[in-house]
């Protein structure tokens, strides 16, 4: 059976839990947060075994614990960090982690990230699509991305909720069901527009759930380019390069988000992704093995499929293949 390595999964330490429910915010998402008794680091290897995962990536999801008090956001995040750190020795070759920043905290967030990336060892950072509002291409975030920019470093952006955005707005979904695959497209347009891209050369962002909205928009979002840069309205940007540059995770399932995705993305930066645990370990099980029999079964995508699978992610950040 062909190993997977997973780089979408995230992890539920008690004291993040506890600080969600402190703040009433364990609904903010308007979807269940898994409870700790819902994920232990066994029960996160007890996933990958069972799945034939050979290594991960871990971070919390959303939200962001950030509730009005910038001390206990950073310390938070400093016991997070260092928890995963510590569980990345424990399983050396198994688990990986991604740096959490205080966010909106953005001078402790430039020191934390610095402490995980040189200190801690984490394999990459995680933003949010938006920083409790402030999207990334924010010259406020400029500081940030220079030092993640000396560092080589990789980027896993995760959707949080838009800030603000009224709960009348579509009150009949929850909010993981369109919002955060919308915010994760604003946020990526908000960096090419920005100019990141060029700023910061050395940074490499990963895309989560197939890309978002950015396959549907990808011609919209060419042509809109070209006829805006012709009048003067916005600097001329290739959409097809750095559509290339992108790294696209393919949490949410494969099928048939995969086939469109790979109409825009470079083939050796699609990297599988499971979501797990909010994908129930069972679920999580069910979609590894799905993902393997799609790409058997589909002649165009065949060829990529130990690299959708594994070796792409093994590339992207530098491990071993047993």
């Amino acid at each position: 059976m062909t190993k997977i390595i997973d780089v979408h999964t995230h992890n539920i330490l008690p004291e993040y839990y506890q600080a969600l429910a402190d703040n009433n915010a364990l609904d903010e998402d308007s979807f269940p947060i898994p409870t700790p008794g819902d994920w232990s680091i066994e029960q996160h290897i007890g996933y990958m075994d069972e799945a034939n995962v050979s290594w991960s990536i871990s971070y919390f999801s959303s939200p962001q614990p950030h509730y009005g008090d910038d001390d206990a956001c950073v310390e938070l995040i400093r016991t997070i960090n260092e928890r995963m750190a510590g569980y990345k020795q424990k399983y050396p070759g198994r688990i990986g982690f991604a740096a959490q920043l205080p966010i909106p905290v953005m001078d402790k967030s430039i020191d934390e990230a610095i402490y995980c990336l040189d200190e801690l060892g984490a394999n990459a950072v995680k933003l949010g699509s938006n920083l409790r509002g402030v999207y990334l291409g924010d010259k406020r975030t400029e500081p940030l991305f220079e030092e993640l920019n000396k560092r080589h470093a990789i980027i896993m952006i995760h959707p949080q909720v838009p800030v603000p955005i009224s709960r009348e707005v579509w009150p009949g979904g929850p909010i993981p069901l369109h919002e955060f695959i919308a915010d994760t497209t604003r946020a990526v347009l908000n960096y090419i527009a920005a100019g990141f891209f060029t700023k910061f050369p050395n940074v490499r962002l990963v895309v989560p759930h197939n890309g978002s909205y950015l396959p549907n928009i990808y011609s919209r979002f060419r042509m809109t380019v070209r006829d805006l840069s012709k009048t003067g309205r916005m600097e001329y940007i290739d959409v097809e390069e750095i559509m290339k540059k992108l790294y696209f995770d393919t949490a949410g399932g494969l099928h048939p988000c995969l086939d469109f995705l790979m109409e825009i993305a470079d083939p050796s930066h699609v990297l599988y992704g499971s979501d797990y645990p909010f994908m129930r370990t069972e679920h999580a099980v069910e979609l590894a093995n799905s993902a393997r029999e799609y790409l058997d079964e589909k002649p165009g995508l065949r060829p990529y499929k130990d690299m959708i699978l594994h070796g792409n992610a093994a590339k992207l950040f530098g491990l071993e293949l047993g």
